[in-house]
């Protein structure tokens, strides 16, 4: 799609703003806007929570009630994530904000956490949070205009070993009805890093969100001044389904300002000691970990990798290890052994699961994680049935059939809205093999 043709101008009339003042002050606009900068040394970045603080400014004089989450870790993105689903149910506008590092592996994009490893993408899908997971937030919200601005891939720390740049197939559509997708870049190439306080995408967006301008002009002159600012050397990449104008600027100037809430690491006690301390050379169990809370469950993953004398970018981490005699720390990267690995990964997974609802789920995070064919394997039909449609139901599909529709609507958290659902990669490939399950003789 030609880049002329995702706008349509809206009336800048008065009478019409006037109108939108008064809608705005009674519609909720929410924002997660999100901001990674301490990466490792060797790919930390200058200006990405600059950026977003700048932006969530911005946004909340708009009226938009803003979470800011600062060098986030996955669990923390996937915390905020779950949280922003409730608070914008039938919003006027969500939107999310993105600065940071980014990489596309497997034709798939994927914003990278500040504790991504740097020294593979293996486990891509355990340790990022791949763009169709926040796109999919968006539209679960079901807000009258959704918006995911990603100003990423300033450089890319992966791209030695195969990885390409955030690109986006020239086929790509907006993945729901009402949505504004905004790539700082273009395909196949770097979002730069900008020689001043901010990106020249976050320039565009700081310099141009408060004009009393219809959304689509408002992002014709984001784009613009990307040109200018870059001389050329980056394009702003949009993808738009809008089927009506929104304007950030029709809020009363009387009106206060949005609020804006810093969401962080969970905090454990502060005289919290090694929650495992045979965590490198015994599996955990499922058990070990069903009562610890969020704050404990980070510690535990952490304290494996302390262990091995990880350096922690984090000041509490930092802090908090730095009171063991034990605490040697030598490395950013510090090589685990395969015991190591497994309970990473299990403490990872029910990091992830904290904050997600649990009541009549058989698997709470299968929009999260690849199932396997170990979780599946003991299930009746009955119950690979329900696992299957639980995916489709978490997205709001209406069922056909009385019986399933039935099962679902005893839970809180189905609400169903929609005859067909979009779905994520991963909910996409667990679908897949639960029908594979249920096919079997």
């Amino acid at each position: 799609m030609k880049l002329g043709r995702l706008f349509t101008r809206g009336a800048l009339a008065s009478t019409l703003l006037a109108g939108l003042s008064v809608l705005a002050q009674a519609e909720q606009r929410i924002a997660l806007v999100i901001g990674n900068s301490s990466y490792r040394p060797g790919y930390e970045l200058r200006n990405p929570v600059a950026d977003a603080r700048a932006i969530a400014k911005n946004l909340s004089d708009l009226g938009f009630a803003v979470t800011v989450v600062m060098d986030s870790d996955l669990a923390t993105a996937q915390r905020a994530l779950d949280a922003f689903v409730p608070e914008g149910i039938a919003a006027e506008a969500a939107l999310i904000y993105y600065a940071g590092h980014g990489a596309m592996i497997d034709g798939r994009s994927f914003m990278l956490p500040t504790d991504f490893s740097m020294s593979n993408f293996d486990e891509i899908d355990k340790e990022a949070l791949a763009t169709d997971r926040m796109l999919q937030t968006l539209s679960s919200t079901h807000a009258s205009v959704k918006m995911l601005l990603f100003d990423a891939c300033r450089n890319n720390p992966l791209e030695s070993r195969g990885a390409t740049v955030i690109e986006r197939p020239e086929d790509a559509e907006a993945r729901t009805e009402d949505m504004l997708i905004a790539f700082s870049t273009a395909q196949g190439m770097v979002a730069l890093d900008g020689s001043g306080d901010h990106s020249p995408f976050a320039e565009g967006l700081i310099n141009n969100l408060g004009k009393p301008d219809e959304l689509s002009d408002i992002m014709r002159a984001v784009s613009l001044h990307v040109r200018e600012r870059t001389e050329g050397r980056q394009t702003v990449w949009l993808e738009n389904s809008l089927t009506k104008s929104f304007y950030f600027a029709a809020v009363s100037p009387a009106s206060p300002p949005g609020k804006v809430t810093d969401l962080t690491p969970p905090e454990p006690d502060a005289d919290i000691g090694v929650i495992f301390p045979q965590s490198s050379a015994e599996l955990l169990s499922e058990t070990d970990l069903a009562d610890k809370d969020s704050a404990t469950l980070r510690l535990a993953r952490n304290e494996i990798f302390a262990r091995n004398g990880r350096i922690f970018n984090d000041p509490a981490l930092r802090e908090h290890f730095g009171k063991f005699d034990w605490y040697r720390p030598e490395s950013y990267e510090p090589m685990l052994n395969a015991i190591e690995k497994e309970n990473v990964a299990l403490i990872r997974q029910f990091e992830m699961t904290q904050s997600a609802p649990k009541a009549g789920f058989l698997f709470v995070d299968s929009d999260r994680r690849l199932l396997t064919a170990a979780d599946l394997k003991s299930l009746s039909k009955a119950e690979l049935r329900n696992a299957r449609n639980e995916i489709y139901a978490r997205r709001g599909r209406k069922f056909v059939r009385k019986e399933v529709s039935n099962y679902f609507k005893q839970f809180d958290w189905y609400r169903p809205q929609f005859g067909e659902v979009e779905l994520t990669f991963i909910e996409a490939q667990n679908v897949a093999l639960i029908q594979k399950f249920e096919k079997a003789p």
